[in-house]
C-alpha cells in the first residue's frame, strides 16, 4: 500500500530528471555505481565468503553445449561413485533429469557435495511438492528430499551472470516399489518397479520397471529412450537466414546512386531511402554470438549480402554461407535492389535451405535458450507473433510508412484469395518460414512476386511476402498457428536510448530482442554506436565460432 501511495510522487520526480539524471538513479537503485561494484567485490573477498570464478575467457558459452557439460560432469561424479543412475528423455527446454535409487541418496549426496563451489557450483534440495529444504533443514528432514538441482554459475569477464535456470541438472531419487502396488488404471507394479516421488505432472515416464530399469543401466549412454522423436518436437533441421548490408561500402554506394537516378523519388516513403536502413554496427555479429548461446540447435546459417562479405566473419566456418542476390533472384535483369521486401521475396531459392527455417534481420538477437518448439510445431507448422497493434483501416498510400503499406496489400491479398480480413500487425522476432508454402504461393502469384522482387527501393505498391503475408497465408492454409514469445522492441534512435538499453541489459525475462535503427535524423550516429557496442559487448562478451580469430 505505500508503494502504492508513493507511486504518484515517484513519476512527478521523474518528469523533472533529465535521462542522464534517470540513468545515474537507476543504477544507483541497483547498485551498479563503479563504488557499488567495487563493495559487493570487497565484501564477497572476505575471508570465509565464497566466489565465483567465471569460465575461462577463450570458453564459449554456449547453452546447449553449458547444458551439456554439466550433465557430463554430474553424470562422471556418479559414475566415480559407483552409483546406478539413468537420464530420462526430455522435451524442449525440460532440464536433464538423471534417476537415482532413493536406496543411494546418501552416498549421491555426498558425491554431488564434492562439486567445486569455486568453479560456481551449488545444490539446492527440493521436497515431493518442488518445494525448497535448505542446507539446514535437510539434515533434519532427510526423508523428505526427493531431489537435488545442481546448477553452476557461469559469469561474463564484466561480473553479468550469464547462466540459465535451463542449464540446471537435476537428479531425483526414486522409491523401489514391493509387491502388489497399485497402478492407476487398477492392476498392480511388478514388484521392484522404481516409482517417481515429485508431485508434478511435467514428465515424460513417471515409473520404470526392472527391466527397463536394467537395459538403461546397460546402456552406454545410461538413457531411457523412446523407438521415435516424441511427438511434439520438431523433425528435421532448422536454417537461419539472416540479410544484411555496409552501407557504407563505396562499391555498393555508387550501384545505389545509380539505382536513385533512374527512380522517381517522389513516389517513395522518406524513410525508404534514409541511410540508416543500410547502417552497419556489426549488429550481425553479436546476432551470431547470441544465436550459437540460445539457439545452438540452428542446422545451418546462410547470409543473404549484395557482392558483400562482413570483414570479421570466418567463411571457413562450415555452418555458415554467404549466399549473392545473383544467386536467389528468378530475374537477374531485377538486380541490384536495396528494398528488403524484394530480397525477402526471393529467399526460399537459396540452394540447401531446409523446409524449415528463421528469416531475421541482423538487428534481432536471442536473449535466453530457446527451442525449436518455440518457432515450429510437432506436425509440421511454422509459428508466427501477432502484435497488439491494429492495423488501420485506411488505404495504402505514400504517406505511410513502407512496411505499413505493404502490410495493408497483404491484407488485400488475404481478402482476395481467402474471405478473410487481417486486422493487427506483427510483433519484430525471427520469423518462422515454410520454404514449401512459399514455393508454392510463388506458383500461383507468379507475378505478384515478380513485381516485388522488381521493386528497387521500399515502394507503397509492396508486399512484405516473408515477414507478413507468408504468416496470414499459412494460417488460412491450416500450415501455420499463431503463439506467444516473450520480446521487446526498441528504436536505438530514441532520445533516452542510453536508460532503456541500461534497462535491457538487466532483463532475464526475454526470448529474442529487436534494436531498430528506423532513422537517426538530427541525432549523431557516433554515440548512438558507440552505446550499442557497450550494451551488445556487455550481454554477448565471448566470440562465437563464426569470428575470425
Amino acid at each position: 500500500m505505500f508503494t502504492t501511495l508513493l507511486a504518484p510522487v515517484r513519476g512527478t520526480v521523474a518528469s523533472r530528471l533529465s535521462v542522464r539524471q534517470k540513468l545515474l538513479v537507476s543504477k544507483l537503485r541497483h547498485g551498479e555505481l563503479d563504488w557499488q561494484e567495487y563493495a559487493k567485490q570487497s565484501v564477497v573477498a572476505l575471508p570465509g565468503r565464497a566466489k565465483f570464478e567465471c569460465e575461462p575467457a577463450d570458453s564459449i558459452h554456449v547453452s546447449q553445449s553449458a547444458t551439456e557439460e554439466n550433465l557430463r560432469r554430474i553424470r562422471q561424479k556418479l559414475s566415480d561413485a559407483g552409483i546406478e543412475f539413468v537420464e530420462l528423455p526430455r522435451r524442449g527446454l525440460d532440464c536433464p533429469l538423471l534417476v537415482v535409487p532413493r536406496s543411494r541418496m546418501r552416498t549421491t549426496l555426498s558425491a554431488l557435495d564434492r562439486l567445486p563451489a569455486a568453479r560456481g557450483w551449488e545444490r539446492s534440495f527440493e521436497d515431493t511438492r518442488l518445494g525448497r529444504i535448505s542446507e539446514r533443514q535437510a539434515a533434519r528432514k532427510f526423508d523428505e528430499i526427493a531431489r537435488v538441482r545442481c546448477r553452476r554459475r557461469v559469469d561474463a569477464p564484466n561480473g553479468r551472470e550469464l547462466s540459465s535456470p535451463c542449464e540446471d541438472i537435476i537428479v531425483e531419487f526414486w522409491d523401489h516399489l514391493g509387491p502388489r502396488e497399485q497402478r492407476v488404471d487398477g492392476s498392480t507394479h511388478v514388484s521392484g518397479t522404481l516409482h517417481r516421488r515429485v508431485r508434478n505432472p511435467r514428465i515424460l515416464v513417471e515409473y520404470l520397471t526392472p527391466g527397463m530399469w536394467d537395459d538403461a543401466v546397460r546402456n552406454r549412454d545410461r538413457k531411457v529412450e523412446f523407438e521415435a522423436p516424441d511427438i511434439y518436437s520438431v523433425r528435421g533441421p532448422v536454417d537461419v537466414v539472416y540479410t544484411w548490408v555496409d552501407g557504407s561500402d563505396v562499391a555498393w554506394k555508387k550501384r545505389q546512386l545509380s539505382a536513385r537516378g533512374m527512380t522517381d523519388e517522389a513516389q517513395l516513403n522518406a524513410t525508404a531511402l534514409s541511410a540508416s536502413r543500410f547502417t552497419n554496427r556489426n549488429e550481425l555479429m553479436y546476432s551470431l554470438r547470441s544465436l550459437e548461446s540460445y539457439a545452438s540447435w540452428v542446422n545451418h546459417v546462410f547470409i543473404v549480402t549484395d557482392q558483400q562479405v562482413p570483414e570479421w566473419l570466418d567463411t571457413s566456418n562450415p555452418k555458415v554461407t554467404i549466399v549473392d542476390h545473383r544467386e536467389i533472384f528468378r530475374d537477374p535483369t531485377h538486380l541490384p535492389v536495396f528494398n528488403s521486401h524484394a530480397i525477402e521475396s526471393q529467399l526460399h531459392h537459396i540452394e540447401g535451405l531446409s523446409e524449415h527455417y528463421l528469416y531475421m534481420n541482423d538487428d534481432l538477437f536471442f536473449m535466453r535458450p530457446t527451442s525449436p518448439e518455440l518457432f515450429f510445431t510437432g506436425n509440421g507448422m511454422s509459428k508466427f507473433f501477432p502484435s497488439t497493434a491494429p492495423l488501420d483501416v485506411a488505404e495504402p498510400s505514400a504517406r505511410d510508412l513502407p512496411v505499413l503499406s505493404a502490410a495493408k496489400h497483404g491484407r488485400e491479398f488475404i481478402l482476395t484469395t481467402h474471405g478473410r480480413t487481417v486486422s493487427h500487425k506483427f510483433k519484430h522476432t525471427p520469423h518462422p518460414q515454410l520454404r514449401s508454402v512459399l514455393s508454392e504461393m510463388e506458383r500461383n502469384n507468379p507475378e505478384l512476386f515478380d513485381a516485388v522482387s522488381a521493386s528497387k527501393f521500399r515502394h507503397p505498391d509492396d508486399y512484405s511476402i516473408a515477414s507478413s503475408l507468408y504468416h496470414f497465408h499459412a494460417y488460412a492454409e491450416g500450415r501455420a498457428i499463431d503463439a506467444g514469445i516473450r520480446y521487446a522492441y526498441m528504436d536505438i534512435a530514441r532520445q533516452d536510448a542510453a536508460l532503456y538499453l541500461h534497462r535491457l541489459a538487466r532483463r532475464r525475462d526475454l526470448d529474442v530482442l529487436c534494436l531498430n535503427d528506423t532513422d537517426f535524423g538530427n541525432g549523431d550516429p557516433e554515440a548512438l554506436t558507440a552505446q550499442l557496442t557497450e550494451f551488445l559487448e556487455d550481454r554477448f562478451p565471448f566470440p562465437s565460432s563464426f569470428e575470425k580469430n
